[in-house]
């Protein structure tokens, strides 16, 4: 099949280019025009077809869609932008999503739109609750959440064939950014609020497998790591500090407020699209080999630095 990926440079992007050329898909990669893209356009550009530019850019989706059987949509903008900087983030996540979607309804042969929307449109998590499942309700609790939901009501409106994956959290030992604020925020959650891990190369699976599935064709799948990957808050926030040799303190985590991650029940989507082929461990050892020369390091520090460490993340 012939896919187009939106975003397609970012971390998941790339990770989703790899895995559609590795099932044998002629790929067609979008992004914005910035000199880093340039260089993945040299790079992909003997691989896959490269178009750089605005998704908000109607002008771009004739070509963007010419002979596209399937698109990946990832192009968007994510906390803490996406709450910083809300008309940017509705330009680009809600009416230039809707304008795809039109665009995507005009072609002769529609091709089929695979949505990435998130565990956090189920609102806010209690600690002690059961995996989320398709019947629970979804609430907007910030724009972020607001885009997801007004995108998944208008794909479902449409006459494309499409798939919503809502993913739970999902990041690598490349995430390892954080500012201030988010980290804040971070700190702010209580610690046994339940998280459930999909690692990315995961979600690239689900996504590209997603393209061919008869059977995923119009439905809302959960897109978590499953059993292996349902932790807490507290162990995930940790896994930094652990990789450091660095012991998280209990006290930095003293907050009861609840926080937009669950626990989800991903059997159907892992049946329909076997996707689960990393566990919470495999993210911890990624992150313990990526911050091996940091730990050397920090070795003759470690003594003093697991002191001052409660002192200093009170202070974010």
């Amino acid at each position: 099949m012939k896919v187009l990926i939106t975003g397609a440079f970012g971390n998941l992007g790339l990770m989703c280019i790899e895995e559609a050329l590795s099932q044998g898909h002629e790929v067609r990669c979008f992004d914005l025009d910035s000199a880093q893209n340039q260089k993945h356009k040299r790079r992909f550009g003997k691989r896959c077809d490269v178009v750089l530019g605005d998704i908000r850019n109607t002008a771009l989706h004739p070509e963007l869609l010419d002979g596209i059987d399937a698109v990946i949509h990832n192009a968007s903008l994510l906390p803490p932008l996406s709450e910083n900087h809300p008309e940017l983030a509705e330009a680009i996540n809600v009416a230039a999503t809707q304008a795809l979607i039109s665009s995507m309804e005009s072609c002769s042969s529609p091709p089929r739109l695979i949505f990435p929307s998130s565990v956090t449109v189920f609102g806010k998590s209690l600690p002690g609750e059961s995996a989320r499942t398709l019947s629970d309700s979804v609430t907007a609790s910030d724009n972020y959440t607001r885009h997801k939901l007004a995108i998944e009501k208008t794909l479902q409106a449409s006459s494309l064939p499409w798939v919503i994956l809502r993913v739970g959290v999902s990041v690598d030992a490349r995430t390892l950014k954080a500012d201030r604020a988010t980290l804040r925020q971070l700190l702010n959650v209580h610690p046994e609020s339940p998280l459930e891990f999909v690692h990315p190369k995961d979600v690239a699976l689900a996504m590209c497998n997603a393209v061919s599935s008869a059977e995923a064709n119009q439905r809302i799948l959960l897109i978590g790591g499953g059993t292996n990957c349902q932790i807490s808050h507290r162990r995930f926030i940790s896994t930094a500090f652990s990789a450091l040799s660095l012991n998280f303190p209990d006290q930095a985590l003293k907050s009861q407020d609840a926080y937009y991650t669950h626990w989800l029940d991903s059997s159907e989507a892992q049946r329909l699209l076997s996707f689960q082929n990393h566990s919470f461990e495999d993210y911890e050892q990624e992150m313990a080999n990526r911050m091996r020369p940091f730990r050397i390091g920090l070795r003759p520090l470690r003594p003093l630095l697991n002191r001052l460490l409660p002192y200093a993340l009170a202070k974010i």
